[in-house]
């Protein structure tokens, strides 16, 4: 719906804009003339909002800060239309034209994002149930109820302890369905209680069509793009992790890897000759530096990097912050290399050599993935693939204070939870999703950053 209303506005924004400029209606002729041009810059424009993350799920309800995302981001485009008019022969003159266009069609997509997609969102919320246990159930009715984009709301949630211990609590289960005109009941099926009651559940849901059941695990990772982690039993690996993707894929991966790693060292190498002045500026110390990691199915893999910190440890079991206690720091230079990823690009050898994959979970040093997997469950099975340089949790997870990578126990927990989405829905479309991802996450390194709502 947001794409539609998008190509909309940019439509009658060159309607428009023909208007003003020529003082008329347009005529078809003029518009014949200008419609092909700026449909093609449609496509292009589109793509650069996916970018800028304007068709992400909460975009929509961040009131304060959608009209400077959409100015910065119709600024970018228009740049872009002004120099492809000036590259290919178009056979228009857009100078004028395109700055008409550009406040018009900022108002016009303002207006829609703002006040008029507000139509076509539900106005009545299903009342729902929510039978589950932990921190994630408490999460997920937090994210529900605080969000309008919704349909539904939570009125009740029941642990499966409450549930046990409640007298006939079936009975009084179906009765709080008809007094509260409950249409939705969110579980987790695998719950001691919930197996016994299932049958009846069953019957009523899949059968009469009394309301709508849905699994707990499945909703909360359409919801947060992870996987929860008390999902994580024997059944879940066998079913999710255990199978090999197409070779057609593979095969793809494979051929994407060998031309994105050549055409990055190749960038490499045109940048390294200012890198090594800046670095010789700055110190003494060696440009590039090694370091074991953990590769796929636990395989040790040397990478190379350039050098961002005054010491290095091949086998480091520590974070950024504990680096730090021990006198060794992040140099000037490497702040810059850190902050735009190009300390990472030497890893495109063990990506050329099919160690490492441009996409894929985040390798961590032998040091602290040992570390890790002692402190985490199940925390080995994200080296079920090639680890990348970019992945799903980079992409959307947010680390404490200016960090690319986690920090923490509990930040490499919810990482996990991300990994494990990618190893189980991993796929050539979600692939080119995270690289896009990627340029998006590098650019809000030097522009605003968006924080989503919880």
């Amino acid at each position: 719906m947001l794409i539609v209303g998008d190509i909309v506005c940019f439509v009658v924004s060159l309607y428009f804009m023909l208007s003003i400029r020529y003082f008329a209606i347009p005529s078809g002729d003029l518009l014949s003339t200008h419609a092909g041009p700026f449909f093609m810059l449609t496509g292009i424009w589109l793509f650069i909002f996916y970018i800028a993350g304007l068709y992400d799920k909460h975009t929509v309800f961040l009131k304060s800060l959608l009209f400077s995302r959409i100015l910065n981001t119709q600024f970018v485009n228009m740049l872009i239309g002004a120099l492809l008019f000036f590259i290919l022969p178009l056979g228009i003159a857009p100078k004028i034209n395109l700055v008409i266009y550009f406040i018009i069609s900022v108002l016009l997509i303002t207006l829609w994002r703002l006040k008029l997609f507000n139509y076509f969102s539900p106005k009545n919320r299903h009342k729902a149930i929510l039978i589950a246990d932990g921190d994630e159930a408490i999460e997920l009715v937090d994210e529900v109820n605080n969000n309008e984009r919704y349909n539904y709301s939570f009125v009740r949630i029941i642990d499966n302890a409450t549930a046990s211990e409640t007298k006939d609590f079936e009975h009084k289960l179906l009765g709080l369905i008809d007094e509260e005109d409950i249409s939705i009941i969110v579980a987790n099926p695998t719950g001691d209680y919930m197996e016994r009651i299932m049958p009846t559940i069953f019957d009523l849901a899949f059968l009469k069509f009394k309301f709508t059941f849905l699994d707990f695990y499945k909703v909360y990772e359409d919801t947060f793009d992870r996987v929860p982690l008390s999902a994580l039993r024997y059944d879940w690996f066998i079913k999710h992790v255990s199978q090999s993707k197409s070779l057609v894929y593979e095969i793809g991966k494979r051929i994407f890897d060998i031309i994105g790693s050549v055409v990055l060292l190749v960038l490499l190498g045109l940048m390294l000759p200012f890198i090594i002045l800046a670095m010789r500026i700055e110190g003494e110390g060696p440009v590039f530096i090694t370091q074991n990691r953990i590769g796929r199915q636990n395989k040790p893999v040397k990478v190379y990097k350039i050098r961002t910190m005054t010491s290095n440890d091949t086998d480091s079991d520590t974070w950024i912050q504990e680096d730090m206690k021990k006198k060794n720091m992040i140099t000037k230079v490497g702040a810059v290399l850190r902050k735009t990823s190009i300390d990472e690009l030497p890893q495109c050898i063990s990506i050329f050599k099919g160690e490492m994959s441009l996409i894929g979970p985040r390798n961590d040093i032998v040091g602290l993935g040992n570390r890790l997997a002692e402190e985490i469950p199940h925390y080995n099975i994200r080296n079920f693939v090639k680890p990348g340089v970019t992945g799903w949790a980079q992409t959307h997870q947010h680390y404490m204070e200016d960090n690319i990578s986690p920090q923490s126990i509990d930040e490499s927990r919810v990482r996990l939870a991300y990994d494990l989405y990618y190893v189980k829905n991993r796929s050539m479309i979600l692939d080119i999703e995270i690289a896009l991802r990627t340029i998006k996450t590098l650019l809000s390194r030097f522009g605003i950053r968006i924080k989503l709502p919880r």
